[in-house]
């Protein structure tokens, strides 16, 4: 008996070793891929796996224990009837949004105006992609509470008019370099996408298109993605497949919503 106990101990040991903890559990991978100048950090991931947190800017990424990227745009003004800082963009699981459980202004149930939406409609197994304003309009459009809806701006993936639709929708900084970050999914799959590459928004778009094999005027009916917020919010945390921590920090800044995988 003991024997056996001391290579149950030694195997688990080894597995440890081969297979550190984060690598072990991990359901996603990470890549790089660079073009235009542009070095995107992709986190490809099942939309089963896609959580939405909120951290109140209280922490930066880097200051959790989470897998994610940041989330949709936010302020610095806190709101007073729950003591949270605001996010601006749907960010809604099973009906809840990321911020308390009441449907008021800037708590993840309302995007700014009319913006790029994507949800997975966990009882149906797809994806949609619609331009919205509330989560009463996501409800409408999946007809049940069993999806999870991420807002932002619409990239138009595929669409020769996509920057019209990205200032119609409030894209801030189009023109400047900066880092960016985004969300896309493609089939069944959601790839959650940074760069530390100062880049414009149209040079981050055509390189994300390249990576998807789009052209403009060619849209693919299974592929469309949101920008989600820039500069220096633009931070990832995740381990490649060597299970070296990848840390793209931005400026640093404490985050208000972040997408994190299980």
């Amino acid at each position: 008996m003991k024997k056996t106990i001391g290579m149950i101990f030694a195997l688990t040991a080894l597995l440890a070793f081969v297979f550190p903890l984060s690598s072990f559990a991990a359901s996603y991978t990470y890549s790089t891929y660079t073009a235009n100048q542009v070095t995107l950090n992709i986190i490809q991931t099942s939309p089963g796996s896609i959580q939405f947190k909120t951290l109140n800017r209280d922490k930066n990424l880097q200051q959790t224990s989470y897998v994610g990227i940041n989330g949709g745009f936010f302020s610095a003004q806190i709101e007073k009837s729950t003591g949270m800082y605001k996010t601006h963009n749907i960010a809604i699981k099973n009906g809840v949004p990321v911020i308390g459980t009441s449907n008021n202004a800037n708590n993840g149930w309302y995007n700014s105006g009319n913006q790029g939406t994507i949800i997975w409609d966990a009882k149906n197994g797809k994806f949609l992609y619609r331009v919205l304003n509330t989560g009463w309009e996501v409800n409408k459009a999946v007809g049940h509470t069993n999806y999870w809806a991420q807002g932002g701006v619409s990239m138009s993936l595929g669409s020769k008019n996509w920057k019209d639709v990205a200032l119609k929708e409030k894209l801030p900084n189009p023109d400047g370099k900066v880092e960016r970050s985004a969300m896309v999914y493609n089939g069944t799959s959601v790839y959650l996408i940074v760069t530390n590459s100062d880049c414009t928004a149209e040079t981050f778009r055509a390189t994300i298109q390249k990576y998807f094999g789009i052209k403009d005027g060619e849209p693919k009916s299974n592929v469309n993605g949101i920008f989600l917020d820039g500069s220096g919010s633009s931070q990832m945390k995740a381990y490649d497949s060597k299970n070296k921590l990848v840390n793209i920090t931005g400026d640093g800044r404490k985050l208000v919503q972040i997408i994190t995988v299980n």
